[in-house]
C-alpha cells in the first residue's frame, strides 16, 4: 500500500482520455485557447476553468476568460475581461493576456485571479524573430465571485531582479499549508535564457522572491520551464506537470511530464518521477503534444484526478509554431 501523496506515476500511468472540454475560437493556425487554472470549489459546488483565446500573432491573447461546471467536463462562459479592459484599469498598454491562475484566498474567501501579461512599448511577440523583446509581469484581479466582477489589486509578480527582468509570468501557484507557493518563468531581458524561479506569499498579494532554484542540486539548463499544480507531499510542497526544454518556431512545447519536492530550504527540486508525455489521442500532435500548459486536481466527489492540457493538434495545425499551430484544452482523468 502507498503512503503519503498518491504517487505522481500513478496518476499519470492511469491516465484516461475523457473528452475535449474546450475549443479555440476558430481553427486557423497561430489560433489557441487554455493556459488556464483548474479551481473546484467545494462550497460552491463548481469547477471553474480559465483560458485565454487567441487568434493569430495580431490578435494575440485578448481575453482572460472563466467557465464554471457542475462535473469537471462540460463547461460555459461565465465572466472574461479583454485586453482593451484591462490596458483601461492599468493604465498600461496590454499587447496579449497568456496563463492565468484561480483560486480563492483562504483568510478572506475571495477569488484571486493572476494574469501573465506583456506589457512591453510595442507589440512584438506575435512574432517569434522579435519574441525575447517582450516585457511580461503578473497582475491581480479580486472578486467575491468568478462569475461577478473583478477588482483591481496591481502587480504582484514584477521584473525587478536580474534574472526575471524579462519575464515574471506563467505561474503555477498554489495554496500549501496556507503559504502560497509560486513557480514562475523568469527570463533577463533581451536573453532567451529561461529560467522556474520560485516565490512565496503569505496572502497571495505581497510577494518574497527565493530565486532559481536548482534541480537535483545542478543548475537549470538553459531553458527549464515548469508548469502544473502544487500539492502537499509527506516530504514538503510537490509540483506535478509539464516539464518544457524545447521551443519550436516560437512556442514553447513540452514532451515530458515530471513530479518535484519543492524543497524550499535548500532551494532545490528533487526530481520524484520524469516521463514522456506519450500521445492518446486524435487531438494531440505525435512530436509535440502539448503546449506547455498543464493544470490538474485530485476531485474528493468522484475519487480521481482530473488533468486539462492545451494540447497541439495535428490536424489543423500547419506544423508546431508560435503562428503555425492551433490548441485545444483537453481532459484526461485518473481514478484512484
Amino acid at each position: 500500500m502507498w503512503s503519503g501523496l498518491y504517487p505522481p506515476q500513478a496518476i499519470f500511468g492511469k491516465r484516461k482520455f475523457e473528452k475535449v472540454v474546450l475549443d479555440p475560437p476558430n481553427f486557423e493556425p497561430g489560433t489557441w485557447c487554455g493556459a488556464g487554472k483548474i479551481w473546484i470549489d467545494m462550497e460552491a459546488d463548481e469547477y471553474y476553468l480559465t483560458s485565454r483565446p487567441r487568434v493569430g500573432k495580431i490578435k494575440r491573447g485578448y481575453a482572460a476568460e472563466i467557465y464554471a461546471s457542475k462535473n469537471g467536463r462540460d463547461f460555459h462562459l461565465v465572466s472574461w475581461i479583454t485586453k482593451e479592459e484591462l490596458t483601461d484599469i492599468i493604465g498600461r498598454q496590454v499587447n496579449s493576456i497568456e496563463n492565468q491562475q484561480l483560486l480563492k484566498d483562504p483568510l478572506t474567501g475571495k477569488y484571486h485571479l493572476y494574469l501573465s501579461l506583456d506589457v512591453a512599448q510595442e507589440n512584438i511577440a506575435g512574432f517569434s524573430d522579435k519574441i525575447y523583446r517582450s516585457k511580461w509581469e503578473t497582475y491581480l484581479l479580486i472578486s467575491d465571485d468568478p462569475k461577478g466582477v473583478w477588482e483591481p489589486y496591481g502587480f504582484v509578480l514584477v521584473g525587478d531582479q536580474e534574472y526575471d527582468s524579462g519575464e515574471s509570468r506563467d505561474s503555477t501557484i498554489d495554496i500549501v499549508d496556507g503559504l502560497y507557493i509560486a513557480l514562475y518563468k523568469a527570463r533577463r531581458a533581451g536573453s532567451s535564457r529561461v529560467n522556474t524561479a520560485l516565490a512565496l506569499s503569505s496572502d497571495g498579494k505581497k510577494w518574497v522572491k527565493l530565486g532559481v532554484p536548482t534541480v537535483n542540486g545542478e543548475k537549470q539548463p538553459d531553458y527549464f520551464l515548469l508548469n502544473g499544480s502544487i500539492v502537499s507531499g509527506t516530504f514538503g510542497p510537490v509540483f506535478i506537470g509539464t516539464k518544457t526544454l524545447d521551443v519550436v518556431d516560437g512556442a514553447a512545447l513540452t514532451k515530458e511530464v515530471v513530479a518535484y519536492v519543492i524543497d524550499l530550504h535548500n532551494m532545490d527540486l528533487k526530481e520524484i518521477f520524469s516521463a514522456p508525455w506519450k500521445p492518446t489521442t486524435r487531438y494531440e500532435h505525435k512530436d509535440y503534444p502539448i503546449h506547455t500548459y498543464m493544470t490538474l486536481a485530485f476531485d474528493v466527489s468522484s475519487e480521481e484526478w482530473l488533468i486539462y492540457v492545451e494540447a497541439v493538434d495535428p490536424v489543423y495545425s500547419e506544423k508546431p509554431g508560435l503562428n503555425t499551430e492551433v490548441d485545444r484544452v483537453l481532459l484526461f482523468t485518473s481514478r484512484t
